[in-house]
């Protein structure tokens, strides 16, 4: 009796084992399932991943897998300057000519220029862009061109965050895309064909659009900005008034030549004068003709 009882006792453990493994089979199948529809992408077979060997700066010693290291990545600051300039000159010409020897002697060149002229003032609203590191030396070379500053803004701003997150982003969108090419290659089906086609268009499209932001922010950074504004104010004297004698020989001077213009306008209407004649003869023998009878 004892014998059974330890048959029926090994064949229940045995099955406690087997529906254990595949509980635990139908939980991974679940979680690769999961994970596929997350990404967006059709399932992929499983393929297991062994942890690289990580060393320990301080001791120059393998780290094994599993074990938890902490990693200092030092990322480099991105600073975005921007200057704001607005000074008086005595001399424009002299000046812009000091200006452009600045640029041309620097890490720099004109981005944008919009000069001004008028009665009272010539005025040049430029737009210099510097190498980040020449920013603060260009700004004081500037500065010393006035004999006024009217007035100075600058400011800095750190990017660096914005940066790292275009860069993560884009990162992640050309891992999604490569993962779409592998697809592209093992599909057989044209309706499938198709779509992933489509998937790869729109991600290339948020690519290029994160590309243009991180090239447009690291132009930001790699080149600083000074709005310059410079100008020249030139003296005013305005013209004396006639007295009254003065104004009333204006008078018969203008009159005079009001009466000539007169003149010749009645000159330049002859050919309506000859009209009007030729009406007013006509009218007057039917009037006579009347009269007679």
């Amino acid at each position: 009796m004892k014998t059974p009882a330890r048959i029926y006792l090994s064949l229940i453990a045995i099955a406690m084992l087997a529906a254990c493994a595949g509980a635990s089979r139908e939980e991974k199948i679940s979680a690769d399932i999961t994970s596929a529809d997350m990404a967006g992408l059709p399932m992929m077979e499983s393929v297991k991943f062994t942890p690289p060997t990580v060393m320990d700066e301080e001791t120059g010693n393998s780290l094994a897998a599993g074990t938890t290291a902490t990693l200092q990545i030092k990322i480099p600051s991105k600073i975005r300057k921007t200057a704001n300039l607005n000074i008086t000159v005595d001399d424009y010409k002299k000046a812009r000519t000091e200006i452009e020897k600045i640029i041309k002697t620097s890490n720099s060149y004109i981005g944008n220029e919009n000069e001004q002229n008028s009665t009272y003032s010539i005025t040049n609203d430029m737009v210099i862009r510097v190498v980040n590191k020449d920013f603060e030396g260009m700004v004081n070379r500037l500065l010393g061109v006035a004999t006024n500053v009217n007035s100075k803004n600058i400011s800095a701003e750190d990017v660096t965050a914005q940066f790292v997150d275009i860069q993560s982003r884009l990162k992640s969108k050309k891992e999604i895309e490569k993962r779409y090419l592998d697809i592209l290659n093992k599909a057989s089906k044209v309706t499938d064909v198709l779509e992933i086609e489509q998937k790869l268009g729109e991600i290339r499209e948020e690519i290029e659009a994160k590309e243009g932001e991180l090239k447009y922010l690291g132009d930001q950074v790699d080149y600083s900005t000074i709005n310059l504004t410079f100008h020249q104010d030139f003296e005013y004297t305005p013209a004396d008034k006639p007295g009254f004698f003065g104004r009333i020989g204006h008078a018969f001077g203008n009159g005079w030549n009001g009466f000539l213009s007169f003149l010749v306008g009645i000159v330049y209407a002859w050919p309506l004068w000859i009209i009007l004649g030729g009406i007013a003869y006509f009218l007057v023998r039917f009037i006579r003709r009347k009269m007679k009878k």
